[in-house]
């Protein structure tokens, strides 16, 4: 099956030109442009590959990570 990603890059333009490129590899991909909607869809989904900006709103990057971190898994990670 696919490598699943999650882009989280509040740019818009550029989240969008991140996507369109992993979507052309065929990459199954998931975008959003916030912290918080990072860790709903790391709650329901298990992803192989996370693009994380670090400045994001609501919950930055370097948030979400220690979540994973402190998680070892992403679908037990809290919202």
């Amino acid at each position: 099956s696919n490598m699943k990603i999650l882009v989280v890059e509040d740019e818009k333009d550029l989240n969008e030109v991140i996507c369109k490129r992993l979507k052309l590899e065929n990459y199954s991909v998931d975008s959003t442009l916030d912290g918080q909607s990072a860790l709903d869809y790391l709650a329901m989904t298990d992803y192989d590959v996370i693009v994380l900006d670090i400045m994001l709103p609501q919950v930055n990057g370097l948030e979400i990570l220690e979540r994973l971190r402190d998680h070892g898994n992403t679908r037990s990670c809290p919202p």
